[in-house]
């Protein structure tokens, strides 16, 4: 059996530059036709992502995934609301109501640019049918799905359609999908592997298990277009997750962060994979820790020798791991 990696067990290793200045390296990305300031996606998650952090990072430039987590009918009010905003971004499951919600978005002539079909396992006939219902219904709407983690399930996605593909299962900070089920997807191998049997021009959202702003730069080395990351920016102290303090977290304050397959998010006990945990909160806005990720690509540009952030992939690396 191949020995498969997380971040964690990663090494970038350095190469000559002739970079005189790491400032001047454009760390902005292309995805699916757009160019947006950054590779980092907060997580699609009540914690990381709502109306109002949708619209600020939207006009910012800076790619985002609406949760699914809102009651319908407030979602495509705020839909209505935005159509002159850059960039529409929501997400949707596979049941029926998210198909009426694809009826009422065609029914009302509303422009959604992106919808991510947000599921714990995309490999799915149920995730087949609902891609092939939006490309059918919304002409213009680019469909990402997932979650996946393995190369025959992103092909198969591509195959019915998707135009991006999320890798990522049981990584996440609040994730127990490996605890409950024993399943999960060491990430930097995992989106390697991905990477590696999908077309260049397929770009890959990998989600999950960022710890560190240098696990950002170790996804993209992996093969990843963008990167999701749900407890760092859960911690920043304008996301939408509560905030806490007192003596009985130590009188600081901290932010709680729950997991989107918790019982705090689903309100029933009922196929739990998730959890929620409490986290240091940081002296950080948004738009501050997307600048520090920045700044930790175009370092690791520099290191690597490399101008053009879509070829990092082609930085060496090494295993470092005691398992």
């Amino acid at each position: 059996m191949k020995t498969k990696y997380s971040y964690k067990d990663i090494v970038l290793q350095p190469s000559y530059s002739d970079i005189k200045s790491r400032s001047e390296l454009d760390v902005s990305k292309e995805f699916l036709g757009r160019r947006f300031n950054s590779v980092a996606i907060p997580a699609n998650m009540k914690c990381t992502i709502d109306f109002d952090k949708a619209l600020q990072l939207s006009e910012a430039g800076y790619f985002y995934i609406l949760h699914r987590f809102y009651d319908y009918d407030q979602i495509l009010k705020w839909v209505e609301d935005s159509q002159l905003i850059r960039t529409i971004s929501i997400s949707l499951g596979v049941n029926n109501k998210d198909y009426k919600f694809i009826d009422k978005l065609v029914n009302r002539d509303l422009r959604v640019d992106f919808i991510t079909i947000d599921v714990a396992h995309g490999h799915h006939l149920l995730v087949k049918e609902m891609i092939e219902y939006i490309k059918y219904k919304c002409k213009f709407t680019q469909v990402i799905a997932g979650n996946v983690g393995t190369p025959n399930a992103a092909k198969d996605l591509i195959s019915w359609g998707a135009d991006a593909v999320k890798i990522g299962l049981s990584m996440g900070k609040s994730c127990t999908t490996y605890n409950c089920t024993g399943v999960g997807t060491p990430m930097f191998s995992t989106v390697e592997a991905v990477a590696q049997h999908l077309s260049e021009d397929i770009p890959i959202i990998a989600d999950g298990q960022i710890r560190e702003v240098g696990d950002v730069c170790k996804a993209l080395v992996a093969g990843a277009s963008m990167v999701m990351i749900g407890s760092e920016f859960a911690k920043c102290e304008d996301s939408p997750a509560d905030i806490i303090g007192g003596p009985a977290v130590g009188n600081t304050n901290k932010k709680v962060f729950f997991g989107s397959a918790s019982s705090t998010n689903k309100g029933h006990d009922g196929y739990v994979e998730g959890q929620t945990v409490v986290l240091d909160m940081r002296d950080e806005t948004y738009l501050q820790y997307l600048e520090r990720i920045n700044q930790g690509i175009q370092s690791c540009m520099s290191y690597g020798g490399n101008k053009d952030i879509n070829k990092l992939n082609l930085m060496d690396y090494a295993i470092h791991t005691n398992n």
